[in-house]
Formats: C-alpha cells, structure tokens, sequence
C-alpha cells in the first residue's frame, strides 16, 4: 500500500532553548513518510545553524532561510513548495506524540475526511507528562465544525496546529500576512473549505505556554478586525444561532479597545452599531451593552476596573 507523503511545516524564530526538542519529537514519528520543512524566519539566535544541523543529519529535511516576515509568511513559503498529499502545521517551541502523524492521517483516512484533530494539551513544563486518557471521535461537516469553533473557542479548534490537512484545502487559502492572531482569520476559512472533518479527544500536541510568545503579547485591533470578518461570515451564511455569542465578542472587544483608547470613538461607535442592527438575533443584553458605549463610554472603562471577567478570552 502507498503511503501518503505528508508535509510538516515549522515557521521558526527565536526559538533556540526549544527548538532541538521538538524536531526531536518530528523525526522520531512513527509514521515515516515525511516531508519537514523548517522555515528560519530570519531568527538572529542559535536556530539557523541547528536547522542546518538536522537537515544534514536527515534527508527528509528542507529548510528555508528567510528574511523575518512574521509567522503567517514563514507558514504560506513552507506551503508554497511542500509537495505532501497532506500538511500539519507545528510550532517550534512545540512538541508531538511519536504517533501524532500516523494517528491523525489514520483517523482523517478511516474517516473520509479532509481534516483531521486532534487534543492538544497547555504545558508549563518541558517535560513530558504521562496522561491516561480515553479515545472519543466525532466527526463534523464543515458547518458543524464552524459552529463548534464559534461557540466553543477551544484552542484545539481555534489554531492551525493539531491537526492534518489535505493539500488541496490550500488552493485558495493561505494565512494573513502582517497580522498577529493570524488563527482567528484563518481556521473557520479552511473548515468551511473543507468537506468533512473528523476530531480525536487523544492529546497528541503539547502546546508549550511561554511569556515572551507572540501570544503573550495583546494585539486588540488584529483581533478585532478577525472577529468583524467571523461576524461577516456568520450573517452570510445564516448562522442565527451563532451570531449572539459572536456579538458579545466583539462587544467586549471594542469596549476593551475603545475605553482605552479614545481617539477613534466616533467612527468605531457609528460602524459598529449599524453592524448589529444587521443581526436577526439581538438580545437586550447585547444592545444594551453595546448603547451603554455608544453613549458613554467612560462607564465601561470605569467598570472594567471592578470587573475584569467581562472581557471574554
């Protein structure tokens, strides 16, 4: 039986005390057909010369080196000349299972599907943990997945890594240049894209929390603009049950933005209030909240001080 050729893409930068560990987790996979590519985002530490290192030490290896373009860029060139039947995306403070690629092309086989996910699990230490844990699959279409994704905001649904792609998802996608939360464009894209996807509730990723991480850092406008696009797609694709949460969402958001930073109130106020007299589902509470910064929105900077749980992550 051929196998199929599955591409692994990792955008690097600045990565050095973690780097080693997870290449180490890709070239030990038990699933050996592999395509790896590392993408040197430019890294001025340690990390262009241990890309070479394991290149030359395995043929299944290719890497670029780049000028720094950020994360989205680093993944689109590793796109861009993989030759895989499939592609999985992990990040290079990250590590995997030895069984993740063969599990989830499996799984995505078995099932027909286009995409396949798999747990990941949030670790604070480097080391490994042993977890018992029991296998429960549950496939979706891509509206189902969407919504689960909208509602449920789970990492293991929201970001590009943990999971197995077919290649011909990427035809028409690629990830956002120039943008910080570059997840939130693009998942619910590539979903949508797809025709069916199947999820593993196994903890084949570990997703390594670190501080000085892109996404330790907030960027508000990157992810407001993200979540106005998942608005957009939700009133064109009649998503009614899904729009009051996305709407609370947003709410937040521009109320964090906007108490905060008070110079472009006026536009923000008129843009967004004609969006969600578009909504079919408009709970009071929504409208309430959403009138209350419209009119004043120092209240909401005020209260934000006593309630830091309004702001929903």
């Amino acid at each position: 039986m051929i196998q199929p050729l599955v591409s692994i893409i990792i955008p690097i930068y600045k990565v050095e005390p973690y780097l080693r560990r997870c290449l180490d987790s890709i070239v030990k996979q038990t699933y050996t057909n592999l395509e790896i590519i590392l993408v040197d985002d430019g890294s001025p530490d340690g990390c262009p010369q241990i890309c070479d290192e394991y290149a030359g030490k395995d043929s299944r290896i290719k890497v670029i080196h780049k000028k720094n373009g950020g994360q989205a860029e680093a993944r689109n060139q590793g796109i861009d000349i993989c030759k895989g039947d499939y592609i999985s995306f992990v990040d290079s403070d990250d590590w995997v299972e030895p069984t993740y690629v063969d599990r989830l092309l499996k799984i995505a086989q078995n099932a027909d599907a286009d995409i396949a996910i798999c747990e990941l699990k949030r670790v604070y230490s480097y080391e490994n943990e042993k977890i018992t844990q029991k296998n429960c699959l549950q496939n979706y279409t891509p509206n189902e997945a969407v919504r689960r994704l909208f509602f449920k905001r789970e990492v293991s649904f929201i970001g590009p890594v943990c999971k197995i792609y077919k290649r011909h998802l990427f035809n028409s996608i690629r990830f956002p240049i120039g943008k910080f939360h570059e997840d939130e464009f693009f998942t619910y894209k590539v979903f949508d894209n797809a025709n069916k996807i199947v999820y593993t509730s196994e903890i084949l990723y570990y997703y390594y929390q670190r501080s000085d991480s892109t996404m330790g850092s907030p960027h508000p406008y990157d992810l407001l603009e993200a979540e106005e696009e998942q608005f957009d797609f939700i009133l064109k694709h009649d998503m009614a049950d899904v729009q009051a949460s996305q709407a609370r969402l947003i709410c937040w958001q521009i109320l964090y933005i906007f108490s905060s930073s008070p110079n472009k109130q006026l536009s923000a106020r008129l843009r967004y209030y004609t969006k969600f007299l578009k909504m079919q589902d408009n709970p009071f509470v929504h409208y309430f909240m959403l009138k209350l910064f419209c009119c004043i929105p120092g209240l909401y900077s005020i209260s934000r001080r006593f309630s830091p749980f309004l702001i929903r992550k």
